[in-house]
Order: C-alpha cells, then sequence, then structure tokens
C-alpha cells in the first residue's frame, strides 16, 4: 500500500473527509504562508524583530474554524462567487481579531503596519488561488468528493449525472443512480440497498415541481442516509436563479434575489470598473502604443476598428478594438462564403470561423492573446461598457437570443465574462446564450470579481481563443 493510500485510509478511519482535510491544509498554507513572506520581504528593508510576531501564528490557526462557520467545509462546495466572499469574510475577520489583540495589548505601535496590512491584502489573493490550485490538482482523485446517489423522479437526472461527472470539484462524486418507482414496497427496498452500498453516500431526491405522489420519498430517504438532497426539477426559466431556502415558520420559501434593481450595487459595480481602469493604465498605455506600431508595420490600414454593436437598452454601441482583419474583410468574407458552404454554414451557425481568412498574421496573435480588446476600456471609461458583462452583440445575433435578448439588453455588455472564462469558442452560441442568461440573472459585485480573477490565467493559456 502507498504512502498516500495509507494516509487516506487512516484518514477516513478517523471520520475525516480527505477533501476537507485537504482544504484546510491548503487554507492553512495559505495563511501562515503569506505572513512569513511578506515578513520576510518586510525584513529586508529593515529590522524587524520575529519574536514580536510570533504570537500571531496561533491566532492564524483559527482561521478554518472560522472559514467552517462560513460554509467554506461543507461536503457540497459553495458557488464560486460566494467562496471568494466567504474567504474574503475569514481572513478579515481573522486580522481583525489580531489589530484587536494588539489594541487591547496597547503595543501597536512596537509593529510594522506593512506587514499586517500587507499581509491581509496579500492573503485576500493567495487564498482562494490556492484553493483553486489544490482542487485542480486533486479533484481527480479518488479520494476527492463525497459519493452520491441520485434517486430519480424526474428526466435530468443522466444530465445531472454526467454534469458532476465533468465537474468533481464540486465536492461530489456520482456512484449510483435509481428511477424511483412509486410501489411502496421497492421503494423501501430500494433505499434499503442503495444505504448498505454507500453508507456514507448523499441521497439526492430529483422530482419535477409539482409532480405530486402518495410516498413521502423525503422522509424514506432520511431513514437511511444522513445526509438527503432535494432538488426540484422546475422549468427552464426558475433554473437559471440561484434560491435561497427562508423558514417561514411551519413552511418553507426559496427567496430569488435580483440584484440588478439594487442601484448601490450597481453604483459599486461602475466605481470597481473606474478604479480598475485607472489603476491598470500605467501598464496598458506603453502596451497599447507598442501594439499600434506593429499592427501598422504587419498590415496597411488604421490600427483602431469601430464596430456597431447593441448595448444596454437596445441602443446602438461602437465598440473600439485593434484592427485584426485585412481593410477589405467584409469583401473577402463574402467572396469565401460564396465559395464554400460548409464555410457559410459555419458562420450563420457562430458568427465566428475557428479559420478565419480576413485575420492578418498580427491579428492572430492579437485575438490569441485576447489583446485585440484592449482598447474597449474606452468603451469602459465612457460608461458604454463594463469590465464584466455579457459580449456586445451585433443586430444580426438579436435573434439567436430569442427571450434572453429582453434581458440581455438589461445590463452593459462587458469585455470579459461568463462565457469567456467557460470555453469561449469552443463551446455553441446556445451555450454562450444560456452563460449570459445565467450571469444576467445571478449578477452580484462577488460574481464580477471572481469572473475577472479567472480571467488572468484563461487569457495567458489562450483556452478557447482563435
Amino acid at each position: 500500500m502507498s504512502r498516500n493510500a495509507f494516509f487516506i485510509r487512516l484518514l477516513r478511519r478517523l471520520g475525516l473527509p480527505p477533501q476537507k482535510v485537504a482544504l484546510v491544509l491548503c487554507d492553512l498554507l495559505a495563511l501562515l504562508g503569506t505572513v512569513v513572506a511578506v515578513f520576510l520581504l518586510r525584513a529586508a528593508f529593515g529590522d524587524l524583530d520575529p519574536v514580536l510576531y510570533r504570537w500571531g501564528m496561533p491566532l492564524l490557526l483559527l482561521g478554518p474554524a472560522f472559514g467552517a462557520s462560513l460554509g467554506l467545509y461543507r461536503s457540497i462546495s459553495l458557488p464560486p462567487q460566494r467562496e471568494l466572499k466567504a474567504l474574503f469574510l475569514m481572513t478579515s475577520l481573522m486580522y481583525a481579531l489580531i489589530l484587536a489583540a494588539l489594541f487591547l495589548a496597547k503595543s501597536g505601535d512596537m509593529y510594522s503596519r506593512l506587514v499586517i496590512l500587507g499581509s491581509w491584502a496579500a492573503t485576500v489573493f493567495t487564498l482562494p488561488a490556492l484553493r483553486g490550485f489544490c482542487r485542480r490538482r486533486f479533484s481527480r482523485s479518488r479520494w476527492w468528493g463525497t459519493p452520491l446517489i441520485i434517486l430519480d423522479r424526474s428526466d435530468m437526472g443522466r444530465d445531472l449525472w454526467h454534469y458532476i461527472r465533468r465537474h468533481p470539484e464540486r465536492g461530489l462524486t456520482p456512484v449510483e443512480i435509481f428511477d424511483l418507482p412509486d410501489d411502496e414496497a421497492r421503494m423501501r427496498e430500494l433505499l434499503a440497498t442503495a444505504a448498505r452500498r454507500c453508507p456514507n453516500a448523499i441521497a439526492l431526491i430529483l422530482q419535477r415541481a409539482g409532480q405530486g405522489s402518495r410516498l413521502d420519498y423525503v422522509a424514506e430517504a432520511s431513514r437511511h442516509f444522513s445526509s438527503v438532497l432535494l432538488v426540484p426539477s422546475f422549468k427552464e426559466g426558475i433554473r437559471t436563479h440561484w434560491l435561497t431556502p427562508c423558514d417561514l415558520g411551519n413552511t418553507m420559501g426559496l427567496l430569488l434575489r435580483q440584484n440588478l434593481h439594487d442601484k448601490r450595487r450597481l453604483r459599486m459595480k461602475r466605481c470597481i470598473d473606474l478604479f480598475l481602469c485607472l489603476l491598470i493604465l500605467p501598464l496598458l498605455l506603453p502596451l497599447g502604443l507598442l501594439l499600434g506600431l506593429l499592427i501598422r508595420l504587419d498590415s496597411p490600414g488604421s490600427i483602431l476598428y469601430r464596430q456597431r454593436r447593441v448595448g444596454q437598452g437596445g441602443r446602438a454601441l461602437h465598440v473600439y478594438k485593434f484592427r485584426t482583419m485585412a481593410t477589405n474583410a467584409d469583401a473577402v468574407l463574402e467572396a469565401m462564403l460564396a465559395r464554400d458552404p460548409a464555410l457559410r454554414e459555419e458562420w450563420e451557425r457562430d458568427h465566428k470561423l475557428k479559420r478565419d481568412p480576413r485575420i492578418t498574421r498580427m491579428g492572430a496573435f492579437l485575438r490569441k492573446t485576447s489583446l485585440d480588446e484592449l482598447p474597449q476600456l474606452i468603451n469602459v471609461v465612457m460608461g458604454g461598457m463594463s469590465l464584466v458583462g455579457p459580449r456586445p452583440i451585433v443586430a444580426a445575433e438579436i435573434e439567436k437570443y430569442g427571450e434572453v435578448y429582453d434581458e440581455y439588453c438589461r445590463v452593459k455588455p462587458g469585455i470579459t465574462g461568463l462565457w469567456q472564462i467557460s470555453g469561449r469558442n469552443d463551446t455553441s452560441y446556445g451555450e454562450r446564450v444560456a452563460y449570459d442568461h445565467y450571469y444576467i440573472n445571478n449578477w452580484s459585485v462577488w460574481m464580477d470579481l471572481w469572473i475577472l480573477g479567472r480571467t488572468v490565467p484563461v487569457v495567458l493559456s489562450g483556452y478557447g481563443a482563435y
């Protein structure tokens, strides 16, 4: 038996789920490692007494206790944006506790503010980054995830099975799937058999909303499983929303929040856009000038390209981009589509071509790295776009959005968004619309921050770009 297998078996005998242990160790590494790194960096520029900071380490060890109260170690992982918020709160609580201890001890002037505040600011980034690395590294391992048994009374059991299999980072591992019978004796026998096979599994019951039955499947499953997850199968419109359970006395309600109606949150989104644009301007301005020079040297024509798109409220929006195509691009496209029916079919389906004959050599590089979209920061500063949102569409794409178009018009288009970090051009147009639909109905400031953080590695890897 390998050392890893022995360690995993030992954890399970002690009643400690390996997945939760891995996340706890990852969080401790981020909390302790970050403060040590910041301390050493600060010590390189002046004398610091390490003895003064020793007492802070035990306080940081309490981090997972705060994290557990915020739901960071549940069997079913929090949605990414909510996990990001919980990690921020955990970090802030830990350092607020340290500051309170310094205040009560009346010794705050003995400590470096850069070490304390710098460690807090750095940990805000290192915690989610290390958690993401942990999931990418271990989520495909056999020991990762809580066993899940799907008990299906709808038509979406198989789809859910395959989705969870493709996303092990959610913290669940499907092991069995059964169709729930309407006969009481057969149902009880099936549940007893399933519990014997996987005694530590979560039972997930899928039932179409409004699908009545004389049998109480939830009560019966609760007799055999310690955790029962009820998933009602709503119609399409409701399935795109995050619903929060609410206790209403002798009944239960589902709360749906639509943050787009909250003007304070929208003002915060606008402030974040402007702040980040000003923050990265000194870095991107020289890069933009260099790219503009290379574009002119590569092919004749203007550096910038302005295209008419559909913006918020259905109003016309002129989007700026670095020119990536030949100056006679429209004529080249029409000629190619007229000669190649397969190419025309691809264009009519996706409004994109994987091997677009109009793109220049420099344009191919710009698209691969997404640098062609840098001038859209002008649109963000002017207020026509946001850093995060649905990609701006052309008038010909309105029909493809169907009923979702009305929701698309409620928000500003974005430079990046949920579609861009979820595969971009490797996804179908229908999936792109579904991502935009989901984003609009569940938007929050934390979702924007999570998408911005995910955009950086996606752009550097070129994932889904062509």
